[in-house]
């Protein structure tokens, strides 16, 4: 209240000093707090009897300008601005007054029948006519008549001769109020007049005039610039100067508004000035019962300024009200303040007792909260702030439950306090708990009351209303003793109870009691609510239970002094029925949705310093073994010198070469590990450095790897050549010589080869000397032949280990239909191949298609989808920078029956495809070692033969993780030049710009939306050590531009941000902004680079899933006919991820960011496989989850079979956290740890539900991120209504809002695309208290299949059964919809705004 004086006081008096202006605001207060606590004290509305709930309407506030503030005033009665029809009518009536009302008006109504009437016929009918009417009127002897409407001239005469006081044209509501004050019945005609009974009274009836002067003065300038005024005429200034009488003063400020020449107000309106009359004349109408009304004139200002104040009186009678009836709650509720309960030295914003609603939410301050709907100014603050006037409101939410089962949908509902939204706590008790007649909302629910609970939740809290039936009634003999005690008189009570001894409970009183559940007793006696407390608001009820956290149990008799809130429950009985009140708190959670997936830095940098010190270690323990192994064999070579069956200088050969491999050795050993050592004291600090040292760091495992493979497989060569020699000189010397060891020839002994041999074994190691010392150099930047890029000189090409490229010698040609024969799954999948087809041929140019058909003929025979993605390479111009390698190394894309090796030419014959197949299958698994080599291990994994990608980055490739398939597919510079052909043809800038203008937002979601099919098949293959084919791969990209778009817009956080510019023309000018893009795609490589596989438990489908060892994708397996249909709606899915990248359109669709056809065929084993699948964001990427649930909106079969996910718990389905250590190098797929069993980085296998429709439902798909302790469920809809006891989780109400929009555009866009059977994914993250939810499974549309289904499933149906969960696409849409709305519901809070 002081504030709000304050603002007007500044406007009042802004010319006085500022002591005056600090009197003024004191005073103002003073006034308003005693008219406030007068108003209270006096009107009591009866709301029993049909009175309003609030007091103001009863309580009018009347403003009349001018005067001082002590002339404000109380009045038991009413007041109004009216004045008497007549001049000479009396304007006092002492001694009271008896006042008549009439609705209506006293006219005579002439009657037209067509009939020509004299005039003074007519006058004359009236006159006796108003006789007549007058007479009744008087009859009734009343002093004063109301009139609404109009008075005719002769019926006002006949008023005036009989001394009745005549005012006419009232407002209907302002009759009400006189009539409720005064005791008077409207009457609606005179023909109603019937006895005196209808007259009200009232003790002085009186019409004051007041000088409506309108202004006080707003500042100095109109006084520094008055006109000097005349000699007979006082100046204002002057007058205002001196202490002189009100009325003169109102006149002076009358003339300073009007002008400086006039100084009284009738001359203000003599000249024309004033508008209108200075004076106003309001009636009064005094002496009324006081319980009834009141009025409270407010003088001392202006209008405008009055109009302020009168906002802040009536708040404060509203908020002396609430305090008058809270008091009278808390004394009932035999509670108090805590002893050492401090004031809160900022200003609260609630006009309740101790109650804070703290401060607002971020973003929040300057919010309006919701009060009431209305943009009514009178219901907000003056200065703007959010003030207790902007909280005179409560938004809650009620849910009706019948034991764990919900009636109805939870709703927001608001509540005004005192308005006509609102009830009083007696009436809500009566309506809502204690009438056993009062209907469930369900028309299908049959229960009573006493089967139902109520619940309201609003901020952390939840009161949960119960209503049970007790043994024995209320004894209502304590009610007249309570009475008595407070002094009332109980025979108006008795006097009820007598005139309706027939109702049942409708008039029995309401007793409260409190239960202490600390103390497990009643701690209060029980006490009958006083009328003050059952007219107290239901609103403001809930917001003192919800934030009253600091009053106590005042129970010294049972030694009670436990927190009201939280350990009590209230009860209210009434018979013998009684309402529980529990109350608990709650934590509502918000709800997560990724916007932008980011790429972690420190895990990478961990895990690649994790690969160096596993590599070294490694390593460490190779040399050693190539160590013993050179010793060894030089020993052997040793042996042999003092035989004379071999030559010296062949002998002095090998132990050369041995030499020389072993220093080799011993150089590559300091090499790699001063390499290693730099490195890992480099990057082992805190500070990361630069994007590209990280980028140098992520590449370096594999490039030593690679690198000391190379090595090593040269190393293997060479000893093997020596061995070799070594073996046919031992054979020489056990067969006991056939010629002179000084001879020049070694002779040659009929069935022996051996001299031979040692001549083979020499030739060969005198080759791979040259070779070696020719394209070789371990130095200290670990070089080896130098490639194009120049990225560590690393082995360009699918090379041998004697530089020789890898051939294709004996080995026939694997065509790309050995990956579609599946004679399990005979599927035509000629669609998928077409498109690819159809892309290449719409970018690439006439004369590139004239070659390929060329190159088509002479093929023998038919490959599925046309020319092979290898052969294009040739035909695509080349990337600028490239050259080909300085030692002949063939390019392993080539698909060509020819490879030239060192000028040779090998060709591929049908007998020569024959042997080496029938070799293959009969030496399979029992090839004969060669004793001299070193087996390599851990370095041997990961195909390292394989041709690096574009600058020299290396991508290892499994055969069991499909992802690395990927990743070494989208890194090759085959794909490349593909997808850059495929770039220029959509993009409207010249070729040479996408290369170095990193695109723009602009161009990213023209990429998105680009129609055109850019499908990528690349095919590769891998060689051993004699260049024959051990695996050929293929991959199939589809829609790679825009996907690439998708990437580029959801993993970057300046795109995927919606305030973030799109970058111009300047934007490759900074090194970081230039290569963000392919940032972007080296880390989604990378990602892909290693993964490990999960065991998906159950379903029909068999999916296979798995999971990026940085947790930011999962990769799962899908069936071509899915495949097929996700690529019919594509072009729509990309359009709907624009929307939402670009637009800020809500969604919670899990992202896919890429779609693949992945296949293999292993030479070696004979397998093969052709496998489609999506990789999908992690939905809970860097999230500690620890529950997880799959929503569907349906409750058939949704419910988890526990003994399903204890039994895939199974030692042998445990995937195994591929931890590499030093003498067991297993599998490379995932990082490793240092042989720590419990490290954080431990994955377990997640096992999931199975569902009846026979849809798979796997961790693996879910993403969730098991814990140490084993693997986390993946629960569904029946369990989650179990979790929440049937009641809704409860979400923060802008979480909720962006749920529910977000829900409604996914479901609307997935019903028009025709898709169903998904479901979203929720995980609780109870560590930040949200909810990180996506939806999954949209790649499946309601096709013949589905309709089948289901049929199938709807025929064994019951009636009362649930739905099956495969319907039509909009009734699934609208059941998941209406799912959502009963799983989840909104917590509003005082701070809600709507």
């Amino acid at each position: 209240a002081s504030a709000a004086v304050s603002s007007v006081a500044e406007t009042t008096g802004s010319s006085k000093p500022p002591p005056v202006e600090s009197s003024l605001v004191d005073l103002w207060v003073d006034t308003l707090m005693t008219l406030a606590t007068r108003c209270c004290a006096t009107v009591e509305p009866d709301v029993k009897n049909g009175d309003l709930l609030d007091i103001r309407p009863y309580c009018k506030v009347k403003v009349i300008p001018g005067g001082v503030v002590e002339d404000s005033a109380y009045m038991s009665g009413v007041v109004f601005h009216k004045n008497v029809s007549h001049k000479r009518m009396a304007r006092v009536i002492p001694g009271g007054a008896r006042i008549m009302m009439l609705s209506g008006g006293i006219e005579y109504t002439r009657t037209e029948n067509g009939r020509i009437a004299s005039l003074d016929t007519l006058l004359e009918q009236e006159e006796r006519y108003m006789e007549i009417i007058v007479t009744k009127i008087f009859k009734l002897k009343p002093d004063v008549l109301i009139v609404g409407r109009s008075v005719c001239r002769k019926a006002q005469e006949l008023l005036l001769r009989a001394n009745i006081v005549l005012i006419q044209y009232v407002k209907p509501t302002l009759m009400t109020r006189i009539a409720r004050q005064t005791g008077a019945t409207v009457l609606s005609s005179i023909d109603h007049v019937m006895n005196s009974t209808i007259l009200g009274y009232c003790r002085r009836f009186r019409l004051v005039s007041f000088r409506d002067n309108d202004v006080w003065v707003d500042n100095d300038d109109d006084v520094a610039s008055a006109k000097t005024a005349s000699s007979d005429r006082k100046s204002v200034p002057a007058l205002l100067s001196k202490n002189i009488p009100n009325h003169e003063r109102q006149a002076a400020l009358a003339a300073r508004k009007l002008g400086e020449g006039v100084l009284d107000g009738m001359d203000a309106v003599t000249l024309g000035l004033a508008k209108r009359g200075v004076v106003k004349t309001y009636v009064m109408i005094e002496g009324c019962p006081k319980e009834l009304g009141c009025t409270v004139v407010l003088r001392g200002a202006t209008r405008p300024a009055l109009k302020q104040v009168k906002r802040v009186l009536r708040f404060l009678i509203n908020c002396s009200y609430n305090m008058k009836l809270e008091t009278s709650y808390i004394l009932e509720r035999c509670c108090r303040l805590p002893p050492g309960y401090e004031i809160p030295s900022t200003p609260c914003c609630s006009s309740s007792l101790c109650v804070d609603f703290g401060q607002p939410p971020n973003n929040r301050s300057k919010a309006r909260p919701w009060n009431g709907g209305k943009n009514d100014p009178a219901q907000r603050s003056l200065s703007g702030k959010i003030t207790p006037l902007d909280h005179q409101a409560i938004l809650i939410t009620s849910v009706w439950m019948t034991e764990k089962t919900q009636c109805c949908p939870a709703e927001v509902k608001g509540i005004c306090y005192y308005s006509t939204q609102d009830v009083s706590l007696g009436q809500f008790l009566r309506d809502s708990c204690f009438n056993l007649s009062l209907k469930c909302q369900n028309p299908s629910c049959k229960k009573s009351v006493l089967d139902h609970s109520l619940s309201f939740i609003h901020n952390d809290g939840l009161i949960n209303i119960s209503v049970e039936r007790m043994d024995n009634p209320i004894p209502t003999s304590g009610l007249q003793k309570q009475q008595q005690q407070k002094g009332l008189d109980s025979s108006s009570h008795s006097k009820q109870q007598e005139t309706s001894p027939s109702s049942s409970t409708e008039h029995e009183p309401i007793a409260t009691w409190t239960f202490c559940t600390r103390c497990n007793q009643v701690v209060t006696p029980l006490i009958f609510l006083s009328k003050q407390t059952w007219q107290w608001s239901f609103g403001k009820f809930l917001e003192v239970y919800f934030y009253n956290r600091d009053a106590i149990i005042n129970a010294p008799g049972h030694r009670c002094s436990c927190r009201m809130q939280a350990s009590s429950q209230l009860f209210f009985g009434c018979g013998s029925l009684a309402a529980r009140f529990t109350y608990e708190k709650i934590s509502p959670y918000s709800v997560y949705c990724r916007r932008h997936l980011p790429f972690d830095d420190s895990f990478h940098r961990d895990h690649s310093l994790q690969d160096l010190e596993h590599i070294s270690v490694t390593s460490s323990s190779l040399f050693v073994h190539f160590d013993k192994q050179i010793e060894a064999i030089s020993r052997e070579t040793r042996e042999l010198f003092g035989s004379a069956m071999n030559k010296p200088e062949h002998l002095q050969a090998v132990l050369s070469e041995l030499n020389l491999v072993s220093a080799e050795v011993d150089n590559a050993q300091k090499v790699l590990s001063d390499k290693i050592s730099s490195v890992t004291t480099k990057y082992s600090k805190t500070d990361s450095g630069k994007r590209s040292s990280d980028e140098a760091l992520f590449n370096f495992p594999w490039y030593s790897r690679r690198y000391l493979f190379m090595l090593a497989s040269a190393w293997n060569e060479r000893l093997s050549a020596s061995g070799q020699a070594l073996s046919a000189m031992k054979k020489i010397q056990h067969a006991g010589g056939s010629g002179r060891g000084d001879s020049a020839v070694v002779p040659t002994i009929v069935g022996d080869a051996s001299a031979d041999d040692v001549i083979e074994g020499m030739k060969r190691i005198r080759m791979l000397q040259e070779t070696y010392s020719r394209n070789y150099n371990v130095s200290k930047n670990m070089t080896m032949p130098r490639s194009h890029k120049g990225e560590g000189g690393l082995f360009e090409g699918n090379i041998l280990p004697d530089g020789r490229v890898a051939t294709l010698e004996q080995e026939p040609e694997i065509d790309d239909e050995e990956f579609y024969s599946d004679p399990d799954n005979d599927i035509d999948f000629e669609d998928v191949d077409a498109d690819v087809l159809a892309s290449r041929n719409r970018v690439y140019s006439p004369s590139a298609s004239s070659l390929s058909k060329r190159s088509s003929r002479n093929r023998p025979k038919k490959v599925l989808g046309g020319k092979r993605s290898t052969e294009l390479v040739d035909e695509l111009p080349t990337i600028p920078d490239q050259s080909p390698s300085p030692i002949g190394f063939a390019n392993n894309y080539d698909s060509s029956g020819q490879l030239e090796s060192q000028g040779r030419s090998k060709t591929v014959t049908a007998g020569g495809a024959v042997k080496s197949a029938l070799t293959r299958f009969f030496n399979r698994g029992g090839n004969k070692e060669d004793l001299y080599v070193v087996d390599l291990g851990f370095f041997g994994k990961g195909r390292p033969r394989l041709q690096p990608g574009i600058g020299g980055l290396v991508v290892p490739v499994f055969d069991d993780q499909p992802s690395t398939i990927i990743a070494h597919s989208l890194a090759s510079s085959d794909y490349d030049v593909q997808f850059k052909q495929f770039l220029s043809a959509t993009s409207q800038q010249p070729e040479s710009r996408p290369e170095k203008h990193e695109p723009s937002r602009k161009d990213i979601e023209r990429r998105m939306l680009g129609r055109n099919k850019s499908h990528i098949k690349h095919t590769f293959r891998d060689f051993d050590e004699k260049g024959q084919q051990l695996c050929k791969f293929v991959c199939t990209t589809f829609w790679s531009v825009q996907f690439n778009a998708v990437r580029q817009a959801f993993m970057n956080p300046q795109i995927s941000s919606k305030d973030s510019s799109s970058s111009g023309g300047d934007a490759g000018n900074g090194s970081t902004k230039s290569s963000g893009s392919n940032d972007i795609e080296k880390s989604y490589i990378r990602s892909l680079a290693t993964s490990f596989a999960w065991a998906a438990s159950g379903g029909k489908s068999g999916a296979a899933f798995s999971r990026t060892t940085d947790d930011r994708f999962v990769i799962k397996c899908i069936s071509r006919t899915e495949l097929q249909m996700f690529l019919d709606c594509a072009p729509a899915y990309f359009e709907y991820l624009s929307k939402a990248f670009f637009h800020g359109l809500p969604t919670v669709l899990c992202k896919i960011v890429g779609v693949y056809q992945i296949g293999y065929h292993n030479r070696v084993t004979g397998r093969r496989t052709m496998e489609q699948v999506a990789v999908m964001q992690n939905i809970f990427f860097g999230r500690h989850i620890s529950k997880i649930f799959d929503l569907k909106g349906s409750l058939r079969g949704r419910f988890t079979r526990q003994g399903n996910v204890d039994k895939d718990k199974k030692p042998g389905k445990q995937s195994s956290q591929y931890k590499r250590s030093k003498s067991d190098a297993t599998s490379d797929s995932n990082s490793f740890s240092s042989g720590d069993e419990d490290d954080d980085d431990s994955l377990s296998t997640s096992s999931g539900g199975v569902e009846k429709d026979g849809k798979v439902s796997s961790d693996a798909e879910k993403g969730e991120k098991p814990d140490k302790g084993g693997s986390i469920p993946t629960l569904l809809d029946g369990d989650f209504l179990e979790f929440t006891s049937g009641r809704p989780l409860p979400l923060t109400d802008r979480a909720k809002a962006v749920f529910h929009m977000s829900i409604l555009n996914d479901t609307l866009f997935l019903s028009i695309i025709n898709v169903l059977d998904y479901s979203i994914l929720v995980g609780i993250d109870e560590e930040k208290m949200e909810l990180v939810v996506g939806i999954i499974d949209f790649m499946r549309q309601y096709d013949i299949l589905k309709q089948m289904e289901r049929v199938g499933k709807s025929l064994p149906m019951v009636v009362g059964s649930e739905a099956p969960t495969i319907i039509q696409p909009p009734l699934y849409k609208a059941r998941f919809t209406n799912a959502m709305e009963r799983y989840f519901m909104t917590v509003p809070s005082k701070w809600t705004s709507i």
